[in-house]
């Protein structure tokens, strides 16, 4: 569905925070209830992602204390709000939008995983990077997922036959 490569998991953390402002774990929420439960990226996504939206001055993100325990709220910003309308006038990102708010994701979802790693692929030449823990654990993950999609694979297979 959606062919741009670039993007899409941040144009849909804007989606969900356009209604109001969310903390981190109920963004992780708000994508569950969307995606009916088909897609929750993990903590170790998401909070990168938005640093990096808030340095990009797409959403602001503001601390406050519920008792002893801190926690930030993350809000779009007028430039982030521009940024939304700009997907939402594409077609394709609306198509996700509608799928995500149908509840009927997870081919689409996973055909945006897929442009994601594609992206990812496209990316890491240019990536300065001599940090051999940090590679090894993306190597760890890289591992796991194509396990996981070898299993899948090997089922959707069996159901074949």
């Amino acid at each position: 569905m959606f062919k741009r490569r670039r993007g899409i998991f941040k144009g849909v953390v804007l989606y969900v925070l356009r209604s109001r402002p969310l903390s981190g774990y109920e963004i992780l929420k708000e994508l569950s209830r969307l995606s009916a439960g088909r897609y929750v990226p993990s903590p170790g996504t998401l909070y990168p992602l938005l640093s990096y939206l808030e340095s990009e001055g797409l959403i602001t993100a503001r601390e406050v204390y519920v008792g002893r325990r801190r926690k930030k709220i993350y809000e779009l910003t007028p430039r982030g709000e521009e940024e939304l309308a700009k997907l939402l006038d594409d077609e394709e990102f609306r198509g996700l939008v509608q799928v995500l708010e149908s509840g009927a994701a997870a081919s689409d979802l996973l055909a945006a995983i897929r442009d994601e790693l594609v992206y990812i692929d496209e990316v890491f030449d240019e990536v300065e990077g001599r940090d051999e823990a940090l590679l090894e654990e993306v190597l760890t993950l890289l591992k796991r997922l194509e396990e996981k999609v070898s299993t899948r694979l090997a089922q959707l297979r069996r159901g074949r036959n």
